[in-house]
């Protein structure tokens, strides 16, 4: 069962926050550091990179700067019609930062929800340093989806959420993840998932944008985000550290609208506890 963590103060003054908490960084990538070409089309992308430029603090970004400039914008062509963000796998906080910088403007709650204590930590850090007038809006959920979906959006008010998918890729656990999406899908805009691109090994099974096709049809209707990378660039061959690689000419990322979409599986009469017999097994132990 998950529950909502509090942020480490003794981080704040920290010059290697990701050391203190044990996150390697092994790319060293920064998207903000390619964003010259995107500067000025924007208003509000302009203050988010100027911010996160910014900021000192070591970290890596897993996105291209097209997926965050896209990003932003797709925050922006849906104000006024959410309250609440709700992003999925935070990681070193990239996407998390982006949402973050647009929270005051267009007046939404961001709720960060991952597995790993570690990266919600980090990700807390980024946005605080970067954008301090916007952390009460955020908050911290240590668990998986389902118990995010169970304890908070199935219990809480209803909030007309706009959800980030960008947790495991694994074909069978962006499955999990949206099945126990199924159970609020009253109360979501719009779904947005990151890297429906990659491929990689058998072991990993990362097939996002297949994922999607199961949840919610062959037919799906959404909006292409972020990067497509030709088949030129080195980046559609596999790496050397886990084989993974980029379709070419194959968007980054997806933009679902629900009100041009449905769920196609779980079937309409699956009950919560039995696809997720677990998560129910830790509601009632803790009762």
């Amino acid at each position: 069962m998950g529950q909502f963590l509090q942020p480490d103060p003794a981080l704040e003054q920290s010059d290697a926050p990701h050391e203190q908490v044990g996150v390697k960084i092994r790319s060293g990538y920064q998207a903000i550091s390619e964003a010259a070409p995107l500067m000025g089309h924007s208003a509000i992308f302009d203050l988010i990179a100027e911010r996160l430029q910014a900021v000192e603090m070591p970290y890596e970004d897993q996105c291209s700067i097209d997926y965050y400039f896209d990003l932003a914008r797709v925050l922006r062509d849906f104000n006024g019609e959410y309250n609440r963000v709700v992003e999925v796998g935070v990681f070193m906080g990239g996407s998390s930062a982006v949402i973050a910088g647009c929270a005051e403007r267009f007046d939404f709650d961001l709720d960060l929800v991952d597995n790993d204590d570690r990266c919600l930590l980090i990700a807390y850090e980024r946005i605080r340093r970067a954008f301090p007038e916007c952390v009460g809006r955020v908050r911290l959920w240590h668990g998986d989806t389902a118990s995010y979906v169970r304890e908070v959006m199935l219990n809480e008010p209803p909030r007309r959420t706009l959800l980030h998918h960008d947790g495991s890729h694994n074909f069978g656990q962006v499955v999990s993840d949206f099945s126990a999406l199924s159970f609020v899908q009253d109360q979501l805009l719009a779904v947005i998932a990151q890297d429906t691109h990659l491929r990689g090994s058998l072991e990993m099974m990362e097939f996002v944008d297949l994922a999607m096709v199961a949840i919610f049809g062959a037919d799906m209707n959404y909006m292409p985000i972020g990067r497509r990378y030709n088949r030129e660039d080195t980046r559609t061959s596999p790496d050397r550290f886990r084989g993974n690689y980029f379709l070419p000419e194959t968007p980054e990322g997806m933009v679902l609208p629900m009100s041009a979409n449905a769920f196609h599986y779980p079937h309409p009469e699956a009950r919560f506890e039995d696809l997720f017999p677990a998560e129910v097994s830790k509601l009632e132990a803790a009762a």
